[in-house]
């Protein structure tokens, strides 16, 4: 009589996280390009609040005597209101676009480390592009489970550990700043008078210096992240298919 075939085998329950098709990649060199690019975004960023603040001091000093501002000096504050502008738009939209890369590759190791754990993300993800601000919310509710999938094992403080303030603070900062820009930057188009343009562009003084306060922010995470990742792929060796 021939033997039963054998099923499949039983997992250890000590077994590292099943791979399914998910390889890990190092982010680091992509973490060493967003700390430099964090760095001139600070730069970018702090000439567009001196920008914003000269032209508020132009526009109350305009309030409050017409007479003592000249054609000339008008001209020179909007110019270089709009240069500020420009640049700093250009350097986020370069960080952004590195940062969505290191994002994918970090969330993607996450769902190795923690098969599953992004699946909330995922069922919120259709129905958030048709709510307001929701895409706000979604890359934050993506970045704090990646974060908390990231933990190095072995650490039952891990939450104390890795808490998750710095995600929450940074990202707090970052979506206040978005905001604060889109309602000065709205306003600012539509400004018809002196005083219209002085809170538009004080609205936007704020937000640039939440932008500043992300800018500081953001390379803590990305590196923090990062060296945690490094950590768990070293302690899982059966997801380790590429060293962090």
């Amino acid at each position: 009589m021939s033997a039963a075939p054998a099923g499949p085998p039983v997992p250890s329950p000590d077994a590292g996280p099943v791979v399914t098709g998910r390889r890990l990649r190092s982010a680091v060199g992509l973490a060493i390009a967003l700390t430099v690019l964090f760095v001139l975004s600070i730069g970018c960023s702090a000439y567009a609040v001196y920008a914003d603040w000269t032209t508020h001091a132009v526009m109350g000093r305009l309030l409050s005597d017409p007479g003592a501002i000249g054609d000339a000096e008008l001209g020179d504050s909007e110019s270089l209101f709009l240069l500020a502008s420009s640049v700093q738009t250009r350097a986020l939209i370069l960080a952004c676009v590195v940062f969505i890369v290191w994002f994918h590759v970090v969330r993607t190791n996450a769902a190795v480390f923690a098969q599953g754990a992004d699946q909330l993300a995922s069922r919120v993800a259709v129905g958030a592009r048709s709510v307001p601000l929701a895409n706000l919310w979604l890359p934050y509710r993506i970045a704090a489970t990646t974060w908390v999938s990231s933990r190095p094992l072995g650490a039952d403080d891990g939450s104390r550990r890795f808490p998750s303030t710095l995600v929450n603070v940074w990202w707090g900062a970052f979506a206040a700043a978005r905001v604060l820009g889109w309602c000065g930057g709205m306003a600012y188009s539509l400004a018809q008078s002196p005083g219209a343009v002085r809170y538009a562009v004080t609205t936007m003084l704020v937000g640039d210096v939440l932008d500043i306060v992300a800018a500081v922010l953001a390379p803590l995470f990305v590196l923090r992240l990062t060296a945690m990742q490094r950590t768990r792929s070293a302690q899982s060796p059966a997801v380790a298919a590429v060293r962090l």
